[in-house]
């Protein structure tokens, strides 16, 4: 590639031993392609291990030169032997919907791929975790993205969640690389942009050192403890009542009371505030009898330890 013969090949590394461990050949990849140094540098990676990954690519749309850009990488992938799909956003206003979006598109791929590749990096993945203790979630939910997942059917794997930006800056520029500088990353409208360019050199500056492996740590322990609290509520005796499901919460402690309850929730498309989740749970507890309340059109029933959700109210 440009005629140079690299140095550094610790990005290359990284993704050779990640496709050795999860990729058995037998069907192509698909690699989410934004022309970005993230996206670029896990591109060029790949072609270093001698993959050649389909390409998918998203248009927002907030930029009117964006599309001069999908074609550039439409070009780009010609060259590279690489096959192109792309798709442009009408009406995404926020980050939410521009996800959304995403992954609406990258689906319709699936089943025919062996998984989606994804450049998430080791900031990306300690913003999440940040963003959500800041949002007060719970202890299970406070782990950040993963480096093998799965969304709608479809698999998400992430090489470099472990790899710093500037380890694949310095890929790309040995390399003689240049990558697409999409402005809006660094518009402080969007909350990544903020968190980048002011929250965490802020917090880096208080601590005189990055917390970025701190917090991809606390998201790896997330998922141990919500491993940990799905194998302790498995066993959880249920029985079927007049009113549906009937569940047996007898010798759980709260982590585990409170870990069933909100699966619980999720299962029936309900959300608890925590002052609704704190009573529920101090009925458990207290070993209440004939408690009930109404939650989203849905009742709620905690009796001696028992608990149930009716829907016909």
């Amino acid at each position: 590639m440009q005629g140079v013969a690299p140095q550094n090949r610790h990005v290359t590394s990284v993704a050779q031993e990640f496709l050795s461990v999860h990729w058995d050949r037998r069907k192509p990849l698909l690699l989410g392609y934004s022309g970005g140094p993230d996206s670029k540098a896990l591109l060029y990676a790949l072609l270093e291990c001698n993959v050649t990954p389909h390409l998918v690519h998203v248009d927002h749309g907030w930029r009117e030169e964006s599309r001069k850009e999908t074609l550039e990488l439409q070009e780009e992938a010609r060259k590279l032997g690489c096959p192109f799909f792309s798709t442009r956003l009408e009406n995404a206003r926020k980050e939410d919907e521009a996800r959304e979006g995403r992954y609406a598109f990258f689906v319709t791929f699936f089943p025919k791929y062996a998984s989606l590749l994804l450049a998430h990096t080791l900031e990306d993945l300690a913003e999440t975790v940040l963003k959500r203790i800041l949002e007060g979630a719970h202890l299970c939910n406070l782990g950040g993205m993963q480096p093998v997942s799965k969304q709608n059917g479809m698999a998400i794997w992430r090489p470099f969640l472990r790899v710093k930006k500037r380890d694949l800056f310095e890929f790309l520029q040995e390399r003689g690389l240049p990558a697409l500088n999409d402005p809006t990353n660094a518009d402080p409208a969007f909350l990544r942009a903020r968190m980048r360019k002011e929250i965490f050199p802020l917090i880096n500056q208080w601590f005189g050192k990055e917390i970025y492996q701190n917090l991809a740590l606390l998201s790896e322990r997330s998922y141990e403890l919500k491993k940990y609290l799905d194998s302790r509520i498995s066993s959880v005796p249920e029985y079927k009542g007049p009113w549906g499901a009937i569940f047996e919460l007898k010798g759980l402690g709260l982590l585990e009371i409170r870990h069933f309850l909100l699966k619980l929730a999720k299962a029936h498309s309900i959300v608890f505030t925590r002052p609704v989740l704190n009573t529920l749970i101090h009925w458990v507890l207290s070993q209440e009898t004939s408690k009930h309340l109404v939650v989203k059109n849905k009742k709620i029933y905690i009796d001696n330890q028992r608990t149930w959700v009716c829907t016909a109210i």
